[in-house]
């Protein structure tokens, strides 16, 4: 299939989209783009070329001082020197002329030059590429979403008052001889985890401190604790993920080997003047409505972002089709590298990482690449409402992207140097879009707590 349209964008001498095609095989979709330098522009390339070469140390001739015919003869021949003014041409020329058309390209492009510069004529070359696939939604539409309440709700209230008491809880020693170890208690064991003989990193006849019940550790292990004694030894298989399907020690059975060390008894404080003391409260009624005002300000912070974050991805959910393979491969590419930086702020790596946790190498690559989904079907999806609503971008909103850079005319001659200006398009683009979605989004409030 292929779309055809002419663009061109006059910009004084400046090099031109001619035409543009866009080509789809069914497994990836390509533009095709013919660019043309004028006269001038190629005489400009070609002085600034030789002047180049006149620099080199050329035998018979002071820098500057030997003729073009010399010249042409130091870089092999006139095909030659016009394929050096032709390469000139496209690094300094065509890839500004691709940000003011609005093109990008997933990956690097190709050029391809079918004839030779000829002084005092246009050049002609075209260049093609991979670009974000065009899809469809099933509806352009405003989307329906769930959210919570904007302010603190009693069940939110509550919750976070019993996270505080989790907090400024205390330990009880169990001195009871006779104690049978049972859910809730807190158990001092030394644990040693072994899956097909080898010691599961970290849990190499390691004391730790298991709250039976809590999700620590799995339930089938907690199970096996209940009813031991001051001093048993326990030997006994379970499995590494709990009821859920989460896990802290890879897939499979574990066998583990637990020495029974000491028992206490959480101690965890009421909810009252004694608690509200410690945070630094009046009594238990200032600490609720402190504890109120700090969930309303969180809110207020944090709702508009979950507002966007769930009109895109109801948005998201309108694609007709999967996503091109193609272009999920280059979206995990950005997943993988914000990932590897996570890992360097966090004075870590990857290889770490693993060693750490059992090496869940599997499960690290499935979430990148269902994330790099993710991302490709909102990138899709907002391009879709985009084409089918019309949003234009104009320099307004582009200073308004870039008013929330600490430099915004340093960001913007950046941008502009690396030719990624089309790229700040884009962004301002799915902002509009984005900003439509929230605004024409049918809303139901949802106590998600209660």
């Amino acid at each position: 299939m292929q779309q055809r349209r002419n663009h061109c964008r006059h910009k004084g001498g400046a090099v031109q989209v001619k035409d543009r095609v866009r080509e789809d095989d069914g497994d990836k979709q390509e533009l095709v783009l013919t660019l043309v330098a004028s006269a001038d522009e190629v005489k400009e390339a070609a002085d600034k070329f030789f002047a180049e070469i006149a620099q080199r140390d050329i035998p018979g001739f002071r820098k500057g001082k030997a003729p073009r015919a010399v010249l042409e003869q130091n870089v092999g021949g006139h095909k030659n020197a016009m394929g050096g003014v032709a390469e000139m041409l496209i690094n300094e020329k065509a890839f500004k002329a691709l940000d003011d058309a609005d093109v990008i390209f997933v990956g690097e492009p190709d050029f391809n030059v079918d004839n030779d510069v000829v002084e005092g004529q246009p050049f002609t070359f075209t260049v093609s590429g991979a670009v974000v696939p065009q899809m469809k939604l099933s509806s352009y539409d405003g989307v329906s979403i769930e959210m919570p309440p904007d302010e603190a709700t009693d069940a939110e209230v509550e919750r976070q008052l019993k996270h505080l008491q989790d907090v400024y809880h205390s330990f009880e020693k169990i001195d009871d001889p006779e104690h049978v170890a049972e859910m809730g208690d807190v158990v001092s064991a030394a644990v040693t985890v072994t899956q097909d003989g080898n010691a599961v990193n970290g849990l190499r006849y390691a004391t730790r401190m298991i709250e039976l019940g809590s999700g620590s550790m799995p339930a089938s292990f907690d199970e096996h604790l209940v009813g031991s004694k001051l001093g048993d030894t326990l030997e006994f298989d379970f499995e590494a993920k709990d009821e859920e399907g989460n896990t802290q020690f890879g897939d499979g059975q574990l066998h583990a080997n637990v020495e029974i060390q000491e028992f206490r008894r959480k101690i965890v404080p009421e909810i009252g003047d004694e608690l509200a003391a410690k945070v630094g409260c009046m009594d238990a009624e200032d600490m609720r409505k402190q504890m109120r005002h700090q969930i309303n300000q969180h809110k207020e912070a944090e709702l508009p972002g979950l507002m966007v974050q769930r009109a895109v991805d109801a948005l998201a959910d309108r694609l007709v089709g999967d996503v091109p393979q193609y272009y999920v491969d280059f979206i995990r590419q950005d997943v993988g590298r914000e990932m590897m930086q996570s890992f360097e702020k966090q004075g870590t790596s990857l290889q770490e990482w693993l060693l750490n946790n059992n090496g869940k190498a599997d499960e690290i690559k499935e979430n990148v690449t269902q994330e790099a989904i993710r991302r490709a079907r909102i990138d899709c999806a907002l391009e879709a409402l985009v084409a089918e609503k019309g949003f234009d971008v104009t320099e307004e909103d582009i200073e308004k992207e870039l008013a929330q850079e600490d430099d915004a005319i340093a960001t913007r001659e950046k941008w502009e140097k690396a030719n990624r200006m089309a790229e700040l398009r884009k962004v301002c683009r799915h902002s509009k879009a984005s900003r439509w979605l929230v605004q024409t989004a049918e809303v139901t409030v949802v106590d998600e707590e209660a």
